[in-house]
């Protein structure tokens, strides 16, 4: 191999490797396409669905650190979809219903948050929000998802997470409260 050549490698590769760097940063601090799982986002969001994710803000947990951080709070809004990790360490699909130092409420089958009823038409027509069971909490009694009751107060940096397709989701009724450092990042976009 000439020298020429050899530069000439040298200098694709160190293309290839700053694209791949690129690449990864991306990936890990700013956007992540996901693909559906299950359908407890119905209507809104069926099985197989592609979203895209932002992640800036949100608490990054990556493969090679064993720690996660958090570099700033997320902008969140109630209605907004979020993934998140799960007391199993899977990543979960779920809306925002209710937000740190929010009163809520289910009452009758129905969301209320500082005494008004939350109008949610992305909710199945006729499907009920029931109470919290809380399984999921007392299942892994060292996790740091908080207890959901039927009525009360969120603490600061926790969440109340709900799915559209609420008589068959996996939520904050049965795995509690979600804290801000198990947020994952905010959907963007659905195709």
């Amino acid at each position: 191999m000439s020298s020429k050549s050899a530069d000439k490698f040298k200098k694709k590769l160190r293309l290839f490797l700053i694209f791949l760097g690129l690449v990864i940063v991306v990936r890990i601090f700013f956007l992540q396409i996901y693909v559906v799982s299950g359908n407890s986002m119905l209507p809104t969001l069926r099985n197989g669905d592609v979203v895209m994710v932002w992640k800036l803000g949100f608490p990054v947990k990556t493969e090679f650190l064993p720690w996660e951080f958090i570099y700033s709070k997320p902008k969140l809004e109630r209605l907004d979809i979020v993934i998140f990790e799960d007391q199993e360490g899977e990543i979960s699909l779920k809306r925002v219903v209710g937000v740190p130092h929010e009163y809520y409420e289910i009452n009758y089958g129905r969301v209320m948050i500082e005494a008004n009823v939350l109008e949610e038409e992305y909710v199945v027509e006729g499907s009920e929000t029931n109470e919290p069971s809380n399984e999921l909490v007392y299942k892994f009694p060292e996790s740091p998802f908080l207890e959901m009751r039927n009525k009360g107060r969120i603490p600061p940096d926790y969440y109340m997470l709900l799915g559209d397709n609420r008589e068959h989701s996996t939520d904050s009724r049965s795995m509690g409260l979600v804290p801000l450092h198990k947020l994952r990042g905010k959907v963007f976009v659905n195709f």
